[in-house]
């Protein structure tokens, strides 16, 4: 079973293509056979558009273990084609542009994936910071733990 990572994204692409990229979310309605962002499961889904031809996509979804292994490099690529890439998919549709990221607490990190028109994909990650509700007092802590080792 794998572990999620909580992601959201923004896209900013032709009013033409909005519905096309939307639907490589996997939905309730998503058939086996349909192209589909490997193991990325819609949430939330809102758009917005301009008198220009441009539409912007603000999308909530769940993404199996990562961003990278979902719609990088991972499972795409053992799809058989049925599984676009993130990149492959920007330049199908014209993205002008992506801001997305996730979080994934189980293994404990958080991604950030952008996709601009003129300078490609890139992609960073990192541990999460702690949680200050999880640091714990231990029975035995003191002031200098030194005196506790020498004990």
């Amino acid at each position: 079973m794998p572990n999620w990572a909580e992601s959201e994204m923004s896209v900013v692409l032709p009013t033409e293509n909005a519905d096309k990229f939307a639907a490589l979310f996997i939905t309730d309605d998503t058939k086996d056979e349909d192209r589909h962002f490997a193991r990325c499961f819609l949430s939330k889904l809102e758009r917005e558009e301009n008198k220009h031809g441009l539409t912007r996509l603000f999308i909530q979804f769940d993404a199996a273990w990562s961003i990278h292994s979902c719609m990088v490099n991972g499972y795409p690529q053992e799809s058989n084609g049925k599984c676009p890439t993130l990149e492959e998919a920007c330049n199908e549709f014209k993205v002008k542009r992506i801001i997305a990221k996730s979080r994934e607490p189980g293994i404990g990190f958080e991604e950030s994936v952008s996709y601009d028109r003129n300078d490609g994909l890139t992609e960073e990650s990192h541990d999460l910071y702690d949680e200050p509700f999880y640091d714990e007092l231990d029975d035995d802590e003191t002031i200098d733990d030194s005196e506790a080792e020498a004990e």
